[in-house]
């Protein structure tokens, strides 16, 4: 059953030509999903072949192994495959649009399945933290993606997924002289990420606010994102890296640029300035449906913890203001 499930997919991939898929395919695909739910080890089958396949064939049948994956299966029996051929098709693409020249049929040929395979490399990357920690690294990689994002999805989401960050965060309110600790996934810029401290604290803190359903939906990839505005409740200021001072953490900027003091990101509030920038919620975009992205409070620290942290920014008792180096 397993054997004849998987033989007449790929023969329906190999002829598939993109587009929708018709009654018989579907009815093929049906029977592979339930022949790779009896028998999981068939993913692992179907994804040897996907460098085999004609480039519309290898792509629906890449988005369907990463359908697997979203619903519990095993990673590892696909993934390699997967990243092997996004990886393989990329700079044939990139060589296309850098040429400056008309597509070649074969270029023009892998761009129209490149969604799919998109899709499917998002699915996957999901579960493959080393390796997505591997290709963010990859300086030419990342560059091709930057240059392509705006004409296929399929580069745009692989470079979210790859700019996406997931760290631990301490959070001071120099006003109350309160701290937290916070975790935050999936984020890529610093103004997505004030969105959703908002909306971990809500009305808790002074200042705070009750969040905005419709902007937090989006936010955390609850909802297709829609035009909208968010804006802050606080000051988001940091460590100058020699803690001699606070430096304003820009929102556009990646998550990355928060100061790390003792393993920790930090983040310190106060009231907000007038006039402070608004964001929209083109920030959140594009949204990762299998990486939906958080932020979680954790705990309070204690009114020592926080005052012992505040201390080591020259925060003096009794202080809403860090001294001046």
């Amino acid at each position: 059953m397993n054997d004849a499930a998987l033989t007449d997919l790929l023969a329906a991939c190999r002829a598939y030509a993109g587009g929708r898929v018709d009654q018989r395919f579907n009815a093929v695909a049906q029977a592979f999903y339930a022949s790779a739910k009896a028998q999981p080890k068939i993913a692992a089958r179907a994804a040897r072949e996907l460098s085999r396949l004609p480039p519309p064939g290898a792509a629906i049948l890449a988005n369907m192994l990463g359908t697997i994956v979203e619903k519990g299966g095993a990673v590892e029996r696909s993934g390699a495959a997967v990243w092997d051929l996004y990886m393989a098709w990329l700079p044939q693409i990139h060589r296309g649009f850098a040429g400056r020249k008309e597509l070649s049929p074969r270029q023009r040929q892998l761009l129209d399945a490149f969604q799919l395979l998109g899709q499917s490399a998002v699915s996957h990357l999901s579960a493959m933290p080393q390796e997505r920690k591997l290709a963010a690294g990859n300086k030419a990689l990342m560059a091709q993606l930057a240059e392509l994002q705006d004409y296929t999805p399929g580069a745009a989401w692989v470079r979210q997924v790859l700019l996406s960050r997931s760290d631990a965060l301490l959070v001071l309110h120099l006003p109350s002289r309160q701290g937290f600790r916070l975790r935050y996934d999936n984020i890529v810029n610093c103004f997505h990420l004030f969105t959703l401290i908002q909306a971990a604290f809500g009305e808790t803190l002074p200042g705070g606010r009750a969040p905005n359903r419709f902007i937090i939906d989006m936010a955390r990839c609850v909802t297709v994102a829609e035009e909208g505005n968010d804006e802050p409740w606080w000051r988001y200021e940091t460590v100058q890296p020699d803690r001699s001072g606070l430096v304003e953490i820009s929102g556009e900027a990646s998550v990355d640029t928060i100061a790390r003091i003792d393993g920790r990101q930090v983040i310190l509030l106060s009231a907000p300035i007038e006039g402070a920038a608004l964001w929209d919620t083109s920030f959140f975009t594009p949204q990762l449906f299998a990486m939906p992205a958080n932020v979680v409070l954790e705990e309070a620290l204690t009114a020592q913890e926080a005052e012992e942290w505040l201390a080591k920014f020259g925060v003096p008792t009794g202080s809403q203001e860090i001294d001046a180096p």
